[in-house]
């Protein structure tokens, strides 16, 4: 029978994981996991030895289960961002797409980027400004500049001149108007195609709330208003990856109880297969109308 320490080291080259990624799992030492891996741990063996086990159940269960991942899927939504997206990037234009969180935007430009080498895909955060986002794209650039923010503009508009790529900016709606400005320079001065992707506040943004910033605003080409849910075609589509996309009652409950939206439709496809993988039945109107009730609404 093989002894626990040698369950953990077959786990660890499996998951291709670490001593450090062990102790960092179980909230232990590195020392700690070394020490119990060659048999020389001289503090409390039988809790450690318990954390061991747990962390060990826990992977074997995730090993037993149902791989859920909806993935990208090319609904009719995408295919809409697809088309102003290659717009910005052929006619060297700026657009814009808008609409509720959970609705797959960050998913389309993922799948943009991947498709398009020549994109450069910039994710921000509520704490980024003007110089973070300059930063960033020197980083993407492999630009090894230092100084103000004017030399890191300049650095960025000589690497992009006639480059013919296409910048992309998810959750464009937490950048400042600094950073914004920055972006309208750099295309105005490369005529690079830029795709800015949020939440609706973002047109609000891009104007100003008393069209303060319409110097801005004046340059998007086109604005893709997708609203706050998804129709049904779509989650029909994504939902098929999964389940038998054919059943229209459980396509409309689905639709239903998602609300339109993809994040909570990829929970409720996670818990409803979780749900009934251990009998080997199908996913069900009433399987998922139960799950439901543990999403928060």
């Amino acid at each position: 029978m093989t002894t626990y320490a040698e369950q953990l080291t077959a786990m660890m080259a499996k998951r291709n994981w670490s001593q450090g990624d062990v102790a960092q799992k179980i909230g232990m030492s590195h020392a700690t996991i070394s020490a119990f891996i060659s048999g020389n741990y001289a503090g409390n063996v039988e809790k450690l030895t318990g954390k061991i086990i747990n962390l060990i159940n826990r992977e074997n269960k995730k090993d037993g289960m149902t791989c859920v991942s909806t993935g990208f899927v090319m609904t009719e939504t995408a295919k809409q961002m697809l088309f102003v997206s290659d717009i910005a990037r052929d006619d060297g234009d700026i657009s814009v797409i808008c609409g509720g969180a959970g609705l797959g935007k960050t998913s389309f430009l993922m799948h943009y980027a991947r498709e398009n080498p020549g994109s450069i895909l910039i994710e921000t955060d509520p704490s980024f400004t003007a110089r973070a986002m300059l930063e960033g794209l020197c980083r993407k650039l492999s630009l090894d500049v230092k100084g103000n923010m004017h030399v890191l503009t300049e650095a960025v508009i000589k690497k992009l001149q006639n480059s013919g790529r296409v910048l992309l900016v998810d959750e464009a709606e937490l950048l400042p108007y600094r950073a914004l400005e920055v972006i309208r320079r750099i295309h105005d001065k490369t005529r690079i195609g830029v795709v800015l992707v949020g939440l609706e506040r973002l047109v609000t943004n891009l104007k100003g709330r008393r069209g303060e910033f319409l110097q801005l605003y004046s340059r998007v080409g086109c604005c893709l208003k997708i609203g706050n849910e998804l129709p049904a075609d779509d989650i029909r589509a994504i939902a098929g990856q999964l389940i038998d996309g054919d059943d229209d009652d459980l396509m409309a409950t689905l639709y239903e109880k998602s609300g339109g939206n993809a994040r909570r439709l990829s929970k409720l496809l996670r818990g409803a297969i979780r749900m009934v993988e251990t009998n080997n039945k199908p996913v069900s109107t009433t399987i998922v109308r139960e799950f439901a009730k543990y999403l928060i609404d």
